[in-house]
């Protein structure tokens, strides 16, 4: 079976990354405790946030599809395509999506990996690089 071409858009994608992140913000004020889908919402949240900034840099939704999840490669990307323009991240959410990226790119938050140890990061400074992508890239790609 043929797979369709993606036709996303920057302005698409960004509304989708706010979505996932009112969602997260419903999770974590439900839960008390480690939440594995409030981190997989924040990392896709990030993932279409830093999508979206690319398209709007020119990049086809075909290219964005070469960096799979990996939040570190595209933020990476991203940077290199002039990102801090826009959004100003510090160095502890920098490292919390490199951090994040390793459980999230294996999948271990969308399928739990009963018995095993997670290395995941402070959830606030994941939903504060979550949000501040939101805040700075939403005027620029919608």
């Amino acid at each position: 079976m043929k797979k369709q071409p993606i036709n996303s858009t920057a302005a698409g994608l960004m509304l989708d990354s706010l979505e996932f992140f009112k969602a997260s913000e419903l999770v974590l004020n439900r839960t008390s405790g480690v939440s594995l889908p409030a981190y997989f919402l924040l990392g896709r949240s990030i993932e279409l946030s830093l999508k979206a900034f690319l398209i709007h840099c020119g990049a086809s939704a075909e290219e964005t599809k070469i960096f799979r999840h990996n939040l570190v490669k595209l933020l990476s990307e991203a940077t290199s395509r002039g990102l801090e323009n826009h959004v100003s991240l510090e160095q502890s959410e920098v490292a919390a999506l490199d951090l994040l990226s390793k459980e999230y790119l294996a999948t271990r938050l969308s399928y739990r990996d009963t018995g095993s140890t997670y290395y995941l990061p402070c959830i606030d400074l994941t939903e504060s690089a979550a949000k501040k992508l939101i805040c700075g890239l939403e005027g620029v790609c919608v």
